[in-house]
């Protein structure tokens, strides 16, 4: 799990280096979140969207104080996933994990996208 913490806050800190923002909220995973049959499921998908979302926001606004509070929040949430996968039916799990896969790969492209492109001159120097 230091792993997943590690690359969620370098991807974060990459993208403080770039430049202007999207201006739309909320990752689009968030906006069409599942539901399932158990409250905790239900309850990991809330917690997830919203702290994703307010990561991304902080990504976006290069509010490096925010991005190392919810750091260890988010990576906390994510290592929950297994735990709650286990009390669904093996279909939902599969949704569950997909899931929340989908937003860690959001989160990634909000971060990529908020870094500055990098421009590589080419043979003549332009």
């Amino acid at each position: 799990m230091k792993y997943l913490h590690t690359a969620i806050m370098a991807i974060a800190l990459f993208a403080l280096a770039g430049c202007g923002g999207s201006k739309q909220t909320g990752l689009p995973a968030t906006r069409k979140a599942p539901t399932f049959a158990t409250a905790a499921a239900n309850g990991y998908v809330k917690d997830l969207s919203q702290t994703a979302n307010d990561y991304v926001e902080a990504i976006r606004a290069k509010d490096v104080r925010k991005i190392k509070v919810l750091t260890p929040k988010l990576t906390e949430i994510m290592r929950t996933r297994q735990t709650v996968a286990k009390g669904l039916k093996p279909e939902e799990a599969s949704k569950l994990l997909a899931w929340s896969y989908v937003i860690m790969r959001q989160i990634q492209d909000a971060a990529t996208a908020a870094a500055p492109s990098a421009s590589v001159p080419n043979a003549k120097g332009q």
